[in-house]
């Protein structure tokens, strides 16, 4: 991560503090959203086929990555048919260090599409973000379906990878022009080859119903949320869903969610 990410993504965390502490520095702003400091979402807010989703309990376990617990969330693969099928999503967190009563979970999510967000946490997040956030929230990640540790979408072998990183993308006749076309279908192809079976169902949406699956799992009420760049469109996408379940929502960098791929 470059400087001027580092100092971006500061300047998130900074603003996510004061989000955090105007609401809730004493405890008597009665209409701000607040997660459960334990305890879990009733399951029956959830339809009753993803009930044992949203009922779910996680195994936290040693990262070996000093202060950071990790756990595999079950998600459907398929939400249209919960029954076909379940994917196993990786999830990172690092507990509340305190002073002060805990708020709920912060989620973090970098963005990319396909950017790690526990790497993001591990790396940075969880230990650069201002201490009075890190002092009041559990910070979580989710790495996104097909991504990282996420049952991550596959689409060539590693030589072939290699070779396509290697194709011009900046063609200046047509014989690159025709080059670069058939690099774009071969990895189009090894995409649909090799992860045929997740490749349907890694999209925005899915990923923002799986975020809900999270927020339900850990205990929190609202979803409090921290996404940069694409990350913004997923926490958009997440209020259009679910707006009853919004809490605190940072979003830098944001993508109009109105405008096509």
């Amino acid at each position: 991560m470059d400087s001027r990410r580092l100092l971006r993504t500061s300047a998130v965390a900074l603003a996510a503090a004061g989000l955090i502490l105007s609401g809730c520095s004493d405890g008597s702003d009665a209409a701000a959203p607040r997660g459960t400091a334990q305890g879990r979402s009733a399951p029956s807010a959830a339809p009753e086929a993803l009930k044992k989703f949203y009922a779910q309990q996680l195994k936290w376990r040693d990262c070996g990555v000093t202060g950071f617990q990790c756990a595999t969330l079950k998600a459907p693969l398929d939400y249209a048919k919960p029954e076909a099928g379940e994917i196993d999503l990786a999830v990172s967190r690092v507990r509340a260090t305190g002073p002060g009563k805990r708020i709920g979970s912060l989620l973090v999510n970098p963005g990319g599409p396909g950017g790690s967000a526990v790497g993001y946490l591990q790396g940075y997040a969880g230990v650069g973000y201002p201490a009075p956030v890190r002092a009041r929230y559990d910070m979580v990640a989710v790495d996104p379906r097909g991504v990282a540790r996420s049952e991550p979408v596959e689409c060539l072998t590693g030589p072939r990878m290699d070779a396509y990183t290697q194709v011009d993308q900046t063609p200046d006749d047509a014989a690159e022009t025709d080059a670069l076309g058939a690099a774009f279908k071969e990895f189009a192809a090894g995409c649909a080859k090799r992860s045929e079976k997740i490749l349907p169902h890694v999209s925005t949406v899915e990923t923002a119903r799986d975020m809900d699956v999270l927020r339900a799992v850990l205990g929190d009420e609202r979803l409090h949320y921290v996404g940069a760049s694409y990350g913004t469109f997923l926490g958009a996408t997440y209020a259009e869903l679910f707006p009853g379940r919004v809490g605190r929502l940072v979003l830098d960098g944001a993508m109009d969610p109105s405008l096509s791929a």
